[in-house]
């Protein structure tokens, strides 16, 4: 059996209550077992997806490619037409790499945020629910392939309303205004040099500030991050997202203190060939080290992580699936059975991950990102996918 599978010993009574953070006793948390429903809720060849109450009933919804998916019964609502086409193989693209809920306009209902690889822009698409017609694109901003993006906290307020998209220069956008006037999306430039896709945000240093991370480098938030000079520092000698220590495309880059250390620690993928991954940082006289350890390497295509507390313990798991068709079968393992997954973190001295299959070889896979929230007010964190197989797909959480 794969050392990474091994079932983890007695689980102690010490975790930590958010990335970065202190630990502390477990005491009197509603731990249960997790068990999912599976629930589909289109059929829509696209790869991003989110969730947000977007027409101000009190209830989350799911947006994906073209449609979004109201609550509670699902009606699709067709809210834009893309560009590109996907076949019945899942081959071919729609140019829709993020979907992100953001209130541009300041109206009160949230609004989404896209990028396009093809188009080589960031977008956003003012919500018009209730209205006839598809939503009108009010935005473009254009300045190279972007890969994915992802809504985070850049100005430390503790709200992630900013985008930080995935392309080669290191850039996010705020919500403010224009020289017209207008509300709008305001791009702030940190670094200009090419680096490979990948992209997160964290407390690396443990200076209270959020940092941007990438594959190759991280770069130190200064205290005013849309004036301020963002200091660039490299991992020490190695790279995330490759099993030889070296830089590699990777997705979500998530920031978290796993071994409890007090040291923020760094968890990352391959996003095209082999390899789950976590960094330990560590201290080496008066320096800092970066270790890497591997937490699966049997599958391949890892294109989005997320971290979520799904069982009750406090204590959050590792959510990922493998991307479908994402180079149109050219990627290593690309006809491998798709799965979503979570991974127990270790609790204490282990090093072991234990894998648990939300879906496996049921044609369900995640996509350039997922959703891990509680999309039926329940209590518990659900998970929500999509992809070139067709989507989106609701993953309802039956913790018991």
């Amino acid at each position: 059996m794969n050392k990474h599978f091994l079932m983890v010993g007695a689980r102690i009574a010490v975790f930590a209550l958010m990335a970065g953070s202190w630990w502390g006793t477990l005491a009197g948390a509603d731990v249960g077992t997790v068990g999912f429903t599976k629930h589909r809720l289109g059929q829509f060849r696209s790869e991003a997806v989110c969730v947000a109450d977007f027409n101000g009933d009190g209830k989350k919804d799911v947006l994906s490619g073209a449609f979004v998916y109201l609550a509670p019964d699902w009606k699709a609502v067709k809210i834009r037409t893309l560009d590109g086409s996907v076949d019945d193989q899942g081959k071919g693209y729609h140019d829709d790499f993020a979907n992100l809920p953001l209130d541009v306009d300041g109206d009160g209902k949230p609004d989404v945020v896209t990028c396009g690889w093809f188009s080589q822009s960031v977008k956003w698409y003012r919500n018009t629910l209730g209205q006839d017609g598809e939503w009108p694109l009010e935005q473009e901003e254009k300045a190279g392939n972007y890969e994915a993006a992802q809504l985070c906290d850049i100005d430390g307020d503790g709200k992630a309303n900013e985008i930080l998209p995935a392309t080669t220069v290191t850039e996010w956008f705020s919500v403010g205004k224009l020289t017209s006037g207008q509300r709008g999306l305001i791009k702030h430039v940190v670094s200009s040099k090419p680096l490979s896709y990948g992209i997160g945000v964290g407390d690396v240093n443990g200076d209270g500030r959020p940092d941007i991370l990438r594959p190759e480098a991280w770069f130190e938030g200064p205290a005013d991050p849309q004036h301020g000079a963002w200091v660039e520092h490299d991992w020490a000698g190695i790279g995330l997202g490759a099993k030889d220590g070296k830089a590699e495309h990777t997705p979500e880059i998530l920031v978290y203190n796993v071994n409890g250390d007090g040291l923020n620690d760094v968890v990352t993928s391959s996003t095209h060939q082999h390899g789950v991954f976590w960094y330990e940082q560590g201290r080496k006289e008066g320096k800092t080290t970066w270790t890497q350890h591997v937490i699966d390497d049997t599958w391949s295509q890892a294109h989005s992580l997320a971290l979520a507390d799904l069982d009750g313990d406090r204590v959050p798991e590792l959510i990922t699936g493998k991307r479908f068709m994402a180079h149109n079968g050219s990627d290593p393992d690309a006809f491998g059975p798709l799965g979503v997954y979570y991974y127990r973190l270790p609790r204490g001295a282990s090093s072991d991950w234990m894998r648990h299959a939300i879906s496996f070889n049921e044609g369900i896979g995640s996509a350039v990102n997922l959703c891990a929230e509680d999309l039926d007010a329940d209590g518990d964190v659900d998970v929500v996918v999509t992809g070139k197989w067709g989507g989106p797909v609701w993953f309802e959480n039956q913790r018991k």
